[in-house]
């Protein structure tokens, strides 16, 4: 007899950090151009939102997560440092959105429970 009670637990933990619903934007970042990632960020959610990133009020992307160390994770701290085609991904929840932000340098936008429209 095994105990599934970790695993449970984990499997929990890791569907609130998976995107549940469809994939509202992508968008390409490079990372060797002079493009901030967070610039890229929020573009895309104002893109998504129809509103010009200089009206955009979102709370600021860094009370949200660490983006240099984003960076670092999946880009390398140097130039084409990346470990390659999407083998490493983050995933947080801003503005109402799933952000996800491969290792290729692919930013999705993909709906929460709570943006999702229901249909009756």
């Amino acid at each position: 007899m095994t105990d599934d009670s970790r695993s449970d637990e984990a499997d929990r933990d890791k569907r609130l950090f998976t995107a549940t619903g469809g994939i509202l934007a992508q968008v390409q970042y490079e990372p060797t151009s002079d493009q901030e990632l967070a610039t890229a960020i929020v573009q895309a959610i104002a893109d998504q939102a129809g509103t010009e990133t200089g009206t955009y009020r979102g709370s600021p992307l860094h009370d949200y997560i660490d983006v240099d160390a984003i960076e670092t994770l999946l880009f390398g701290t140097q130039p084409d440092q990346s470990i390659g085609p999407a083998s490493q991904n983050v995933t947080f929840r801003y503005s109402g959105v799933f952000v996800t932000v491969r290792a290729d340098g692919v930013i999705q936008l993909s709906e929460t429970d709570s943006n999702r429209v229901k249909k009756d």
